[in-house]
C-alpha cells in the first residue's frame, strides 16, 4: 500500500488533496481543535526540522520543513473538507476528531465531557453495531479495544445534533435526570412522585420517527447521511473493563466507539479508541485497513432506513 508522511503543513498548502491522496489518517496529538488548527504561535525565530551541521543525525525523516510554526490554519480546514467531499476518507484519531466536528466538517456528532469517569490507559469491551460495516470484516460481535479517558461520543440520528429529545446517543450518566445509579438502577428523583422508569433504548434505536423528524425541515438529515455507528462499548457497565482501571464507567457504556460519517462524496471515520496503539493494539489494527481498504465503498451494508440494528440482527442486503 503507497503512502505518504505529512505535515499538517502540506495540508494548508495542498488546494487538492484528492488529486494527491485517498486516505489522510491523523493520529492522536494533545489539545483542542483551536490548537491543532493553529499550530505553534508564529512568533520568534523560525523552528526548523531538518537535519544540519549542528544536528546531523536528526531530522532526516520523510517530512522536512524550515519552519514548524503555524499549523494547518482555517485554510487547511477548508482543505481537508473539500478532500472529503471529493472522495476522500478522513480518519481522525481519538480527540483529533474534535476538528472534524468543532470545525463542521461533520454533523450529528458532538463530544460531551466526562463527569465522573476515570477509563486512563485500559482495555475495555466492545460490540459491533454494524457488522455489515465494512469497517467491520473478518471481525466476531465483540472485541477488546484500547481507550484512554476520551473522547466520549454522542450521536444523533436525525436532524443536527440532538440533546435532550433529539435523539442524542451516548453514555449513560448523562442522560439521568437523578445524576446517581447506574446504568441497572431506577432513575427515582427524591421528592417527586415515583413513576415506573422509562424504558431503555436499545443500541441504535431512535426517539423519534421519521415522519416526526421530517417536521424539522432543513435540520432533518436523511438516512443515508447520517452517522453509522460501527463499534460501541459493551451496553452493561459491568462487562466493560478487562484490564486496567474503571470508574463512573456509566459515562462510558454503550458509547459509540468508531463512527462513520458520510460527508458529500466521502467519509469521516473516528475512533474513540486508538487503533493504533504503540503498536499493541494488534486486534484493533484491521479497524484502520478496513476503513482504509474500503475507502470507496464504505456505503456497503447501510441500511435503506438509515436505522441500524441492534447487535446480532440480521436483514437482507442491498442490492
Amino acid at each position: 500500500m503507497p503512502y505518504a508522511y505529512i505535515s499538517d503543513q502540506v495540508i494548508r498548502d495542498t488546494l487538492n488533496l484528492r488529486e494527491k491522496y485517498d486516505v489522510i489518517i491523523f493520529p492522536p496529538v494533545g489539545g483542542s481543535a483551536q490548537s491543532i488548527v493553529n499550530g505553534m504561535p508564529m512568533r520568534g525565530a523560525p523552528i526548523p526540522w531538518k537535519g544540519s551541521e549542528v544536528t546531523p543525525n536528526m531530522g532526516f525523516g520523510p517530512d522536512q520543513t524550515n519552519d514548524m510554526r503555524g499549523g494547518m490554519s482555517l485554510l487547511g480546514v477548508l482543505n481537508l473538507q473539500k478532500f472529503v467531499e471529493d472522495g476522500g476518507l478522513f480518519i481522525p484519531i481519538t480527540n483529533c476528531s474534535r476538528l472534524a466536528i468543532d470545525y463542521g466538517i461533520v454533523s450529528g456528532v458532538a463530544v460531551q465531557e466526562p463527569r465522573q469517569l476515570q477509563a486512563r490507559g485500559s482495555v475495555y469491551n466492545a460490540t459491533f453495531s454494524d457488522r455489515r460495516s465494512p469497517i467491520a470484516y473478518g471481525y466476531a460481535e465483540t472485541l477488546p479495544i484500547y481507550f484512554n479517558q476520551a473522547p466520549l461520543f454522542q450521536v444523533s440520528t436525525g436532524g443536527g445534533f440532538g440533546g435532550g429529545g433529539g435523539g442524542g446517543e451516548g453514555g449513560g450518566a448523562s442522560g439521568r435526570p437523578s445524576g446517581r445509579g447506574t446504568l441497572t438502577d431506577p432513575d427515582i428523583v427524591q421528592a417527586m412522585p415515583q413513576a415506573e422508569p422509562a424504558p431503555q433504548r436499545s443500541p441504535g434505536g431512535e426517539q423519534l420517527t421519521d415522519e416526526q423528524r421530517l417536521q424539522q425541515g432543513p435540520f432533518f438529515t436523511p438516512p443515508t447521511l447520517r452517522p453509522r455507528i460501527v463499534l460501541r462499548f459493551a451496553s452493561d457497565e459491568k462487562n466493560l473493563l478487562i484490564s486496567g482501571m474503571l470508574a463512573g464507567g456509566a459515562e462510558l457504556a454503550n458509547a459509540p466507539a468508531v463512527i462513520d460519517v458520510p460527508v458529500g462524496q466521502g467519509h469521516v471515520v473516528m475512533f474513540a479508541n486508538n487503533p493504533m496503539w504503540r503498536h499493541q493494539t494488534q486486534g484493533s489494527f484491521f479497524l484502520l485497513f478496513n476503513a482504509a481498504l474500503n475507502y470507496d465503498h464504505l456505503n456497503v451494508g447501510r441500511e435503506r432506513s438509515g436505522n441500524q440494528r441492534n447487535p446480532g440482527a440480521r436483514s437482507e442486503d442491498n442490492n
